[in-house]
């Protein structure tokens, strides 16, 4: 590996919009939509490389990569192993929160990690729950990526 010629500049926070989390059109907010959306900003790593992530400010991380070195790292692991389809998808890894998938032919690890607004707002009626919250990400960030529900 050689180091890059130049770093993209750090993305700025910016206000969650309504149907477009990260975004992604369709992707669930992971919190309470009626009260925590509307002040909830979030941080978007979107260049055009094979990694891409969103933080949404005290609710989640979402992220997925398709560079083959960290898949290779990641699937090295003794603790990764077949898990319970995700959104359809056959997938691989430590959990059903982090997985590797076949995305068109190319291996690719889709991974939500939660934050303390989310787990606090857990007993609202409209905040997801987190098996709900993970397979709206495989599925709407999946389709970026080239996922299919096609058995791999």
């Amino acid at each position: 590996m050689t180091a890059p010629d130049t770093l993209d500049s750090s993305p700025e926070q910016r206000q969650v919009q309504e149907g477009r989390v990260c975004g992604l059109v369709g992707l669930k907010f992971p919190g309470p939509e009626t009260q925590g959306r509307a002040n909830a900003t979030e941080t978007v790593q979107d260049s055009t490389g094979p990694t891409w992530s969103c933080e949404v400010a005290d609710y989640a991380t979402h992220a997925v990569t398709q560079e083959p070195r960290i898949i290779a790292g990641i699937r090295s692991s003794p603790r990764f192993t077949e898990q319970p389809r995700v959104a359809g998808l056959q997938v691989s890894g430590f959990d059903p929160r982090h997985v590797v998938a076949d995305c068109a032919g190319t291996l690719t690890y889709l991974s939500v990690e939660v934050h303390q607004g989310y787990t606090s707002a857990l007993d609202k009626p409209d905040t997801p729950n987190s098996r709900d919250l993970y397979d709206d990400f495989v599925d709407v960030a999946g389709k970026r990526f080239g996922c299919s529900t096609a058995t791999s």
